[in-house]
């Protein structure tokens, strides 16, 4: 096991090195003047004073972090853990919790969402689901929805049947991976409100088992709890025989000219166990004229050889057609970067440059 560490008193300047924490994995959102960042985290030492190797992380559960910003991003102030599974005691056996999203409600309220990770036996131990909570101030999650929004043990006949790849309900979550390649897609939920108002989930999936897709479903609420109006058959990007995993969607609409871009953190995984550093791992970038695509390539990939993964849009600047970004580095990077973020950085769309700062 391992301790979470409380907030540090430290403050973050050009990027994040917590001298406690490894990080990864990036979502965001902005509410007047302060800047809301989020991902997962784990100590780096393990309860008995031991060091935690980073290739070791995934054998301890996380938590989700949260740090603040009151100027655009040059500084982050550490706000502590804003989830852990501990807190899910009400739903499914999560032991675990992996990426998703936070979002403004008209209402002020913050809709949260997140991949929740349950374990069948020491075997199976990646059976993701999305889940769904609120948060009041967007500090800390004040309401956890106890039934999951989407399961691929409970909805296997109908992920299925929408065209979506999961192993047999046997096999769900098999640590070796889906046959043969990587493990189980259906993970890190992005909350996208549309310009009607509907509010939109998309999250990684598969097409067959070594092709990434991404997964969009629309949400109503009932009561007090939200549902899935609508899961949407697979949606597929033109380089996606490129890659074997599609993760960490974000969306952004440019008002203006009615355009819609799309990023997403992807690898060439070909089976579980196999060395990251044969694992080619980069962001892509997309574009379209309606939510409902068909997604347009942006050509280059980017952050591949910066060896930096799981970014968030932090801003969209739109007059000066870019993104103003973060993101983390990967476990690949030198040791005093790895699983630290990195300074501000813009994707310029009309080269996909990116432009450190």
């Amino acid at each position: 096991m391992t301790q979470i560490p409380p907030a540090s008193i430290d403050e973050f300047k050009n990027g994040i090195t917590h001298p406690l924490l490894y990080l990864w994995d990036a979502w965001s959102y902005r509410e007047g003047n302060a800047l809301h960042l989020y991902c997962l985290a784990v100590s780096r030492v393990k309860s008995d004073g031991t060091p935690l190797l980073p290739h070791e992380r995934n054998n301890f559960p996380f938590h989700i972090r949260h740090f603040i910003s009151a100027d655009n991003g040059t500084n982050w102030k550490d706000e502590g853990c804003f989830l852990e599974p501990s807190e899910l005691l009400t739903m499914a056996d999560f032991y675990t919790i992996w990426s998703g999203s936070v979002e403004m409600l008209p209402d002020n309220k913050k809709l949260v969402a997140f991949t929740g990770l349950e374990k069948v036996d020491s075997k199976h131990t990646f059976i993701q689901n999305i889940a769904l909570g609120v948060s009041k101030d967007g500090y800390s999650v004040d309401e956890i929805q106890d039934v999951t929004l989407s399961s691929p043990l409970r909805d296997w006949e109908e992920i299925n049947k929408l065209g979506y790849y999961i192993d047999a309900p046997e096999k769900l979550g098999c640590n070796d991976g889906e046959n043969d390649g990587p493990i189980l897609a259906w993970r890190d939920p992005f909350i996208f409100i549309d310009k009607s108002g509907g509010i939109n989930l998309f999250w990684g999936g598969k097409v067959t088992s070594h092709k990434g897709a991404l997964v969009r479903a629309t949400l109503e609420k009932n009561g007090d709890q939200y549902k899935i109006a609508k899961l949407y058959p697979p949606v597929t990007v033109p380089d996606g025989d490129e890659f074997t995993q599609l993760e960490l969607p974000k969306i952004v609409h440019d008002k203006e000219r009615d355009l819609y871009y799309l990023m997403i953190s992807t690898c060439k995984r070909l089976y579980e166990g196999q060395p990251d550093s044969e694992v080619d791992k980069c962001v892509r970038m997309y574009k379209a004229n309606t939510i409902d695509g068909p997604w347009e390539s942006l050509g280059n990939k980017i952050l591949g050889a910066e060896n930096l993964f799981g970014p968030t849009i932090l801003e969209a600047d739109f007059e000066n057609n870019r993104l103003r970004c973060i993101a983390p580095y990967t476990d690949a990077a030198e040791d005093s970067l790895s699983l630290t973020f990195s300074p501000l950085f813009y994707v310029h769309l009309d080269t996909m440059r990116v432009e450190f700062f």
